[in-house]
This record gives structure tokens, sequence and C-alpha cells, in this order.
């Protein structure tokens, strides 16, 4: 279970207070598997192909938004996946909001071989953070890149420091309430 931590100086941690990051684009799509080549090509031309994390931003933000289209309310007919890409001093920040799932939170799956099953393990494997929000009928999720790949003995995922838990999940409690952040 997720320990509550009181420590929220971290402004990283919580991807809703851009303010600390400059937003390089956003955009609303319809939630049709159709429009993850637009959210891919969104974050190409935001982000650029000679940046060092070009090819991990856009496979994971494939994978989120594929995810948003394939699991949530957002594959619906008038259904929309909301996409925000943003740069800062801790690297590049890409958050996926959609229309919320009546299954509840994102889980990570692991299913070696098979075709789909495995979006949230690339992003648990390749980020360097990640993290979900859901409520009001949305779940947001995001990850973070650092500016570079990180180093075998990289301490990067530290950053983000549970109190108390057990688990590769803390809660922490910002302005706009809980976020779960993941190691």
């Amino acid at each position: 279970m997720p320990a509550e931590a009181t420590d929220t100086s971290d402004r990283i941690a919580d991807p809703a207070l851009l303010p600390h990051w400059l937003i390089l684009g956003s955009v609303t799509l319809p939630g049709q598997p159709a429009y993850v080549r637009e959210a891919r090509r969104l974050v190409a031309a935001a982000v650029g192909a000679d940046h060092p994390r070009a090819d991990t931003v856009l496979l994971l933000t494939s994978e989120l938004v594929t995810n948003a289209v394939t699991h949530s309310r957002s594959g619906r007919p008038d259904g929309t996946v909301d996409l925000i890409v943003a740069t800062g001093f801790y690297g590049l920040l890409v958050a996926v909001t959609d229309n919320g799932s009546d299954t509840g939170v994102p889980v990570i799956r692991s299913s070696p071989g098979a075709e789909s099953g495995n979006g949230l393990l690339l992003v648990e494997t390749l980020a360097d953070a990640w993290g979900y929000r859901h409520g009001n009928g949305r779940t947001l999720v995001w990850f973070r890149l650092s500016r570079t790949e990180p180093s075998a003995t990289s301490q990067g995922r530290a950053l983000f420091r549970p109190i108390t838990g057990t688990g590769n999940a803390a809660q922490f409690t910002s302005q706009d309430g809980p976020l779960r952040c993941v190691r």
C-alpha cells in the first residue's frame, strides 16, 4: 500500500505544477488509434531529432497514448486524449490524460513475447520517473526523462523519496491532491 509523504517541497514530483516546466507543445486528440501517430509527430517536432533521448520519448509517448486509447473511455467515439510535452531543469516531461476507465488505475503487466501488454513495463524500465493521477473521471499518466541516458549507477529516481511504504509506489500530496509516483 502506498504511503502518504509529508515532504511536498520536491515540486518536480508533480507535473501538474507546470510553472517549473516550459511547455513545448500540447494537443487534444481524438481517442482513436490513428491519432497515436499524431502524438508522436507533436513530440518529435517539440523535442527535435537531435535530442539525446528522442527515440525514448517517442516510444514512451506512443505507449501511453496507445494505452489511453485502448484501455480507457477515450477510445469511445467521442473520447479524447490530452498530451503535454515540456522541458525543464530535470529534462523532459510528457503527460497523457485520458477519459478514465472502469478498471481503475494503470497496472504494470509483463507479457513476455506478446505483441501487447508491455507498455507500462517499458515506461517503468526506460523513464527516470513516472506516475499517475486518477480522479474526476480522468487519468493522467506521466513520465520524465533526464537530458542524457542514465548511467548504471545513476540515482536519478531517488528524487522521489517515499517516507514509508512497500513496493515501488509512493503517494505524494500536492496542492491538487494525491499523486502516485513510481520509482
